[in-house]
């Protein structure tokens, strides 16, 4: 990732992140952001030069268009995919799929013989792809809300 699409990055990432953990009832409203934001500054206290974490821009070639952006991070447990987004003008396209499959390279690369993500459980579109990739699911959480 270029340096200069970090702090953007960043915000959309916390954005997305907030509204996500707000949804399930995790943080509410008001505290959601910060809170988003404050756990991505762990993960990456330097920013995209924070070691063993890998924030990959997926680019469509030839066009070189900016089409989304995958987050790697080289683990005691393995490989993680903490972020995977393709921006929405360009989705249905493929490129989720391919980033994954060279993600994937990647992380055999840097010696990983496993890779694991997290996915919300809504997340149908997500959920197939991680599928047809292979990708197993090795616990689910579920909830009821309980209204008075």
């Amino acid at each position: 990732m270029d340096p200069d699409d970090f702090d953007q990055y960043f915000e959309d990432c916390s954005r997305e992140y907030a509204a996500d953990h707000v949804k399930t009832g995790r943080w509410t409203e008001e505290e959601g952001l910060a809170k988003a934001k404050e756990e991505i500054r762990k993960l990456l206290p330097a920013g995209p030069k924070t070691p063993d974490q890998f924030l990959l821009t997926i680019v469509d070639l030839p066009s070189e268009d900016k089409v989304g952006v995958i987050w790697l991070a080289i683990e005691p447990r393995g490989g993680f995919i903490y972020d995977l987004r393709v921006y929405e003008t360009y989705r249905r396209r493929g490129y989720a799929e391919q980033a994954m499959r060279l993600i994937e390279q990647v992380a055999r690369e840097k010696g990983v013989d496993k890779i694991s993500l997290h996915v919300f459980g809504d997340n149908m579109g997500a959920r197939k792809l991680y599928a047809k990739l292979g990708y197993s699911e090795t616990n689910v959480l579920m909830a009821k809300p309980l209204t008075p």
